[in-house]
């Protein structure tokens, strides 16, 4: 990418299948001509954004992700059960009872191991969709936020094994299985920082577009046990920390992702939909954060677009 004098950063953020979003933001991105010198992400947004960093186009990541959700992997795994569980479509009685059981399994499975799902359900899902490289190769330079559960500080993963830090960063809490990487366990960036805004600043960005895919905290809500007001606690302390680490951001992309469950897949076409729409009504915003040369450099280009549009001979018969 040709320098400018100041780097433009992006920021994924986490929220599981919702980080599909993504998918549709860096489309438009890549369309409108608005380059990003280096991209950090948190979880799914490690997912997506590795994925992008590591070189691959836009088609082929939607092409890897519709492929994993047709493959045998995918059908037979702990990750489709539990998003079949909860999600939103209609069930019968026989899916029901399914649904049932399945819930006292995991709950069982809970109290006896560090996760739910299976290590090998999720490293599959990590290497369907990302090479086998350095985050030192990756085309745009590439950063992936974790959380070390033993010391309780933010790890940001700058190089080693690609697949290996994308895993450690959506390692999900009690989902999945932290990982170890030398002295770290580490789990979800999530747990520190769910839109990496601060991380992108200290690795250089003078610039950073944030992109928010969690689910935003819902108005009404049923608080009568014990579990209910533990959940919500928990709710409203991410909410704020994440309000506020986003104030640091210069855009802020939010894509109408809705309650969707973090392992529901069955939208995922509409997912990439909205990325793409909340990103398109955020292109002012974006484009007045831009450096006046970015901003010269994108409208010379459109010019170029228009006036090969406007001079294209006419081939018809």
């Amino acid at each position: 990418m040709k320098w400018t004098g100041e780097k433009i950063g992006l920021a994924l953020g986490g929220g599981g299948v919702r980080g599909l979003a993504h998918i549709g933001v860096l489309n438009v991105l890549e369309q409108e001509g608005i380059g990003v010198d280096l991209i950090v992400g948190t979880s799914a947004g490690a997912l997506i954004g590795g994925a992008y960093a590591s070189g691959m186009s836009i088609r082929n990541i939607t092409a890897k992700v519709d492929g994993y959700l047709r493959s045998s992997e995918y059908k037979d795994s702990a990750i489709k059960a539990i998003g079949t569980t909860f999600s939103s479509e209609r069930k019968n009685f026989f899916q029901k009872t399914q649904t049932f059981l399945r819930n006292r399994y995991y709950l069982v499975r809970a109290l006896f191991s560090p996760s739910i799902l299976p290590s090998e359900d999720f490293q599959s899902l990590i290497n369907y969709l990302l090479p086998d490289i350095d985050i030192k190769d990756t085309r745009i330079p590439f950063m992936a936020v974790t959380t070390d559960l033993i010391s309780g500080k933010q790890v940001v993963l700058t190089e080693g094994s690609l697949r290996k830090a994308v895993l450690a960063s959506s390692s999900v809490p009690g989902a999945v299985e932290p990982t170890r990487i030398g002295e770290w366990l580490l789990a979800d960036g999530g747990v520190t920082s769910l839109v990496p805004v601060n991380a992108a600043r200290k690795a250089g960005a003078d610039v950073v577009i944030a992109v928010m895919v969690d689910r935003e905290l819902p108005k009404e809500t049923d608080i009568e046990t014990a579990k209910d007001v533990l959940y919500r606690a928990g709710e409203i302390t991410a909410n704020m920390l994440e309000a506020a680490e986003l104030e640091n951001a210069d855009v802020v992309i939010r894509p109408s992702v809705g309650d969707l469950h973090w392992a529901d897949f069955s939208r995922s076409d509409h997912l990439i939909r909205v990325g793409e729409e909340a990103t398109r009504q955020s292109l002012e915003a974006i484009n007045n954060s831009l450096p006046l040369l970015r901003r010269f450099e994108r409208f010379a280009r459109r010019f170029r677009t228009i006036g090969k549009t406007d001079h294209k001979p006419d081939i018809r018969q």
